[in-house]
């Protein structure tokens, strides 16, 4: 990895202010602050091509003015006695190493470049949040890697900035933003915005009286979440104690497409009522309880906003019924209820859940998640079948599982999600491995895509579902 050399834009925007973290900062804030020196984990790595004939002072002009469009790009955060806060600078200046790659090889050393500058956890009262680096070929910019902390940007504003990046390195200027983190931050403690922050923590304590208070039954030690006491916990503590595995199943994705067209909702909810019904079976429990991420990206503003503004919508399911086409249906009411009342103060909520634990005897425990983060709800190059069950059992011989990574400490039990490929479903599953061992994780996956195959094809699956320790 050849440094040619490390050169420094300078960016000017409109308004230096602070202002409180918005609540979706103030929601991935808790965890970047419980992770520690962990909370690389969060970062966000991205490569971007560069248009041919851009010169490095050009694409170095494409960054700065980027972060003069985005205040979320030059915000500092800080803990403060009166609780996190964001300070936005007009001005400033960014370090951009610039690499050298062999001619053919610029694409793989962006990626390299990207993953070595997420590597590092953000210090987010000294630095922006926001990485960036140019590689050339032959001199000339190939391709921009960034790197985005969580606290400042979640997964859709991603997207937006890298469709922007493009623009401005083409050439484009595109159209100012109109909405900027300071400004959700007012709407969230006026007005419309507090009063539905108000309403989403009735909800969650409505919800929490009524729920089932954990889905797994305490591990033997810690839990080695911020759910739970930190201290050792027994006999898979270490760094592989949490585990993710992926399933890419071409099988679940035509399945969960068919089952969908079914029951008229879409592949998503399929995948939620999928792990609804898996959780509750494993754990025993007629009602599964999940946290959803929630996008919270309502209307126009929002949705061109370059922010963090992901919360925790609270799902809750009885997942005891006869099909589980019944258990689809069920679900898509069930989560447009939970992300109605997704937008809160998280400390707010906190508290709640506090007061939830404390009548609860200390029982309550929200560590189980599922969140969809593709940007396309069906997939566009599935596999031809004809529809029949012979066909749809033979696409899970292509079936393949595979180890994604191991840690020591995470702040969930039980996370499924899921990534975008045209012709696949790639599921992802993380687990304790003190609550679920290391080889169930993979036959939970293999389960689920049996769950949705054999119901897709017309037949009763959920009675197939494991049972710990069965």
């Amino acid at each position: 990895m050849e440094l040619r050399r490390v050169g420094s834009l300078r960016f000017h925007g409109d308004r230096t202010e602070s202002a409180p973290m918005t609540w979706g900062q103030r929601a991935i804030w808790k965890s970047i602050q419980w992770l520690d020196e962990g909370a690389h984990y969060y970062n966000i790595p991205r490569v971007v091509s560069a248009p041919t004939g851009l010169t490095i002072h050009q694409a170095e002009a494409a960054l700065g003015r980027l972060l003069t469009r985005h205040e979320a790009l030059r915000t500092r955060f800080e803990q403060t006695e009166d609780g996190p806060v964001q300070y936005v600078s007009a001005s400033g200046e960014l370090t951009v190493p610039v690499h050298e790659a062999a001619p053919g090889q610029g694409a793989t050393l962006a990626d390299e470049v990207s993953r070595a500058l997420a590597a590092e956890p953000f210090r987010h009262r000294e630095e922006w949040p926001f990485r960036c680096a140019l590689v050339l070929e032959q001199g000339e910019p190939v391709h921009v890697a960034l790197v985005f902390s969580h606290l400042g940007v979640d997964f859709w504003g991603v997207q937006q900035v890298e469709q922007d990046l493009r623009d401005l390195l083409a050439g484009q200027e595109p159209a100012p933003p109109a909405w900027q983190p300071l400004d959700q931050a007012r709407f969230e403690t006026e007005g419309p915005g507090a009063a539905r922050g108000a309403a989403s923590v009735e909800y969650w304590r409505r919800s929490l009286a009524s729920v089932p208070p954990a889905m797994f039954p305490p591990a033997d030690g810690a839990a080695g979440t911020k759910g739970g006491t930190e201290s050792e916990a027994g006999t898979e503590a270490g760094t592989d104690r949490f585990v993710r595995l992926c399933m890419n199943s071409p099988a679940t994705a035509v399945a969960a497409s068919t089952l969908a067209d079914r029951c008229g909702v879409s592949t998503g909810t399929v995948l939620l009522a999928g792990t609804a019904a898996l959780l509750g079976a494993y754990t025993g429990n007629s009602t599964a309880v999940l946290q959803l991420i929630a996008v919270n990206r309502h209307d126009e503003r929002s949705r061109r906003l370059v922010a963090a503004m992901t919360a925790n919508a609270l799902f809750s399911l009885d997942v005891a019924r006869p099909t589980f086409e019944e258990v689809i249906r069920a679900t898509f009411l069930a989560a447009m209820n939970a992300y109605r009342f997704a937008q809160y103060d998280p400390l707010v909520v906190d508290g709640v859940i506090d007061a939830a634990r404390e009548a609860s005897g200390g029982a309550l425990r929200l560590a189980s998640f599922f969140n969809d983060v593709r940007l396309h709800d069906r997939w566009e190059q599935l596999p031809a079948t004809d529809g029949s069950a012979e066909q749809l059992r033979a696409l899970t011989e292509k079936t393949e599982v595979s180890l994604i990574g191991t840690w020591e400490r995470q702040d969930a039990d039980f996370f499924v999600h899921t990534t975008y490929e045209p012709d696949t479903c790639l599921l992802y599953l993380m687990a304790d491995t003190a609550l679920i061992p290391r080889p169930e994780i993979e036959r939970l996956l293999r389960a689920f895509e049996h769950l949705l195959v054999e119901s897709a094809a017309g037949r009763p699956a959920l009675d197939t579902l494991p049972v710990a320790g069965s």
